[in-house]
């Protein structure tokens, strides 16, 4: 069993959890640690279950609810202390990324702050996460692929553009959770000023609803069920508009599968992958 909820997803914040049947994980918390309670909570799952949090880069709309999360965890641990062998839950990001991380995480525990480098395969109860690099201006920013028996899941957003390497790591995945950040012609003709808009173009910013379509056709499988359309702007996407487009994208070259919407402010249903 491999579920998922994108607990938050947008310019303002974003939040992932995944589990297993032994383990729980959180990636990223990019919006206020209640909103990620409550989102959880939405799903039926406990902050305290958390085996880890995994960061994917140190942009605030990732980590600014970090500090928050892990020391909530800490605090209602205490009061069942007898159920836990650890207070804290460690924290997993690369080099590049703790250094925004730190000034977060103040007297938190050190031995739970856990440094990865890219491609790392990090190792847990019975699910296997493989870190890769992602084209975007952060110091270290990695995307993930969650490994679960013949269950694969792809986390990957934030990107300029999508590497033949990337393409290769992620390719085949039963689900996708899958930048698609905003619509070409409303970020030329909105009010975001001329350097911003070059830096979300760029090779280092952000994928398009265009490119994430045609990233789309590169690396769908017959294995592949569904797709999550994430991080899409509030200023120059819509939701509509970008599942229209992918879709479009997706029908032109013959491939179908099941697109879903994500939200900045409630999570979506746990979705679980069928095993193959």
């Amino acid at each position: 069993m491999l579920r998922f909820s994108v607990l938050a997803s947008g310019s303002t914040g974003n939040a992932i959890y995944v589990e297993t049947e032994k383990t729980r994980l959180l990636i990223d918390a990019g919006v206020a640690g209640k909103q990620i309670e409550a989102a959880m909570n939405e799903i039926a799952v406990s902050l305290t279950d958390l085996d880890a949090i995994l960061v994917t880069h140190e942009h605030s709309d990732h980590i600014k609810g970090v500090g928050v999360v892990a020391r909530k965890i800490v605090s209602e641990r205490k009061k069942e202390r007898d159920l836990y062998g650890q207070l804290e839950v460690p924290i997993y990001a690369t080099e590049g990324s703790w250094h925004d991380l730190q000034g977060l995480m103040k007297e938190y525990a050190e031995s739970c702050r856990r440094v990865i480098r890219t491609g790392d395969k990090l190792e847990f109860a019975d699910l296997i996460v493989e870190s890769f690099p992602l084209s975007h201006d952060a110091r270290e920013p990695v995307g993930y692929v969650f490994h679960h028996g013949s269950s694969k899941l792809t986390l990957a957003t934030d990107l300029g553009y999508m590497s033949s390497r990337v393409k290769d790591t992620i390719a085949d995945s039963d689900a996708y959770i899958l930048e698609s950040n905003h619509d070409v012609n409303m970020l030329r003709i909105g009010p975001y000023p001329w350097h911003l808009k070059q830096r979300i173009l760029g090779d280092k910013g952000h994928l398009s609803n265009e490119a994430a379509g045609e990233a789309l056709l590169d690396i769908l499988s017959e294995r592949t069920r569904d797709v999550y359309l994430a991080h899409l702007s509030q200023e120059n996407n819509l939701p509509e508009l970008a599942q229209l487009t992918v879709e479009g994208i997706l029908d032109g070259g013959g491939k179908r599968m099941n697109l879903h919407r994500t939200y900045p402010n409630k999570p979506t249903p746990l979705h679980e992958i069928e095993p193959k």
